[in-house]
């Protein structure tokens, strides 16, 4: 048993068996065809997507991940645009939309919404390329139907993306609308009040350091008023520690500072009426001051109510868009080439490993009976 064989044995030994050794591979062979050709075919269907562009207004990664009842620690450690589309595309609330839509329930004989969610995804894979791209990738044994869920994947993607963007402008509408109002309420006392003033004292000539004093604390109080708007957007979906709220709460700390250094003081609201003092100017006429105090409070407001007004144009105009939010490189087609079963390799390596294992048996049964000859 322990004596080597050399090829010539070898082959002696397996031309001996070679009517069996034949028979049992040509017979594998054909049951590996038969079987491919039974076996149910497959087919796959991919969609792709471009990178997201970046945009100021797209909520951040933990508000899109809440939205989508997606966890943001399912995430990699430094997440891009396209991962959030991958795990956008991975959530549930994808998933079940894309099954809603195509009656996927009924359509695979599943049970209830959660096995159709299962089978769903055991079928798709989503995968971000080194580019960018977005990969989804469906297998069906309904051709047409494989593409088309890919394409319902890319499209409540698109519907999904589009609901966050809505929702987070009609907010910011809703609060600047608010603020346009109050101001607008404000803008007209303050202007009756130096009316009053004008006609009842003839005062109207105001020196050029107030009037300079006047426009640059104006034009300081529009942009707090801005960034204000700005920083209520934000907090929608980040926390006080998001570094865009703190940069935003930096740049309204350091205009304030700037208003306390020329003299002004901010008291409660940014838009109350008493709210703000005109600058010192210990050795200006009475009647000079109370006509900058007055005329100062209409500057702001009118230039708090120009900011306001631009800010509510914008957040109409991006309430009513109702474009495509992601950008499709390749549609998915019904594919005309099965995924699987792979008939060639299937009858390849069944008709080898046959050939092999038979090999090998006669090999053991020639060695059995020649140690037997030799006991």
């Amino acid at each position: 048993m322990d004596e080597r064989i050399g090829l010539g044995k070898l082959a002696r030994m397996l031309s001996r068996s070679r009517r069996t050794i034949l028979v049992a591979t040509l017979v594998t062979m054909a049951v590996a065809v038969a079987v491919s050709l039974v076996l149910p075919q497959w087919f796959k269907a991919k969609a792709t997507i471009l990178p997201p562009e970046s945009a100021v207004s797209t909520p951040d990664v933990v508000s899109i991940m809440r939205f989508a009842g997606v966890k943001p620690t399912q995430l990699p450690t430094v997440a891009t645009e396209s991962d959030i589309y991958s795990a956008i595309l991975r959530s549930d609330r994808v998933a079940e939309a894309v099954i809603d839509s195509l009656g996927l329930v009924t359509a695979y004989g599943a049970g209830n919404l959660t096995e159709a969610k299962d089978r769903i995804r055991d079928n798709t894979e989503i995968k971000v390329t080194p580019e960018g791209i977005v990969e989804i990738t469906f297998e069906d044994k309904d051709r047409v139907r494989a593409a088309a869920v890919a394409n319902a994947f890319v499209g409540e993607l698109d519907r999904f993306n589009r609901e966050v963007n809505v929702t987070s402008a009609w907010r910011v509408r809703t609060l600047v609308e608010k603020r346009l109002a109050e101001t607008r309420l404000e803008l007209d006392k303050a202007q009756d009040a130096l009316r009053v003033f004008k006609e009842t004292t003839g005062a109207i000539f105001i020196s050029d350091q107030a009037t300079a004093s006047i426009k640059t604390a104006a034009d300081i109080f529009a942009r707090i008023a801005g960034l204000e708007v700005e920083l209520a957007r934000v907090r929608q979906y980040a926390t006080d520690r998001s570094p865009e709220v703190a940069d935003l709460s930096i740049q309204i700390g350091t205009l304030r500072r700037k208003l306390a250094e020329m003299g002004y003081a901010k008291s409660g609201s940014a838009l109350a009426a008493d709210s703000y003092v005109f600058p010192r100017f210990d050795a200006a006429p009475a009647l000079e001051q109370q006509l900058a105090d007055l005329t100062v409070e209409v500057e702001i407001k009118r230039s708090v109510y120009t900011v306001l007004s631009e800010q509510y144009e914008q957040a109409r105009i991006q309430e009513a868009r109702d474009a495509s939010t992601i950008q499709v490189l390749d549609r998915a087609q019904p594919p005309s080439v099965r995924s699987k079963p792979k008939r060639k390799v299937l009858v390849s390596v069944s008709t080898v490993a046959a050939f092999l294992l038979s090999s090998a048996l006669a090999l053991y049964r020639e060695t059995r009976r020649e140690a037997g000859a030799r006991g």
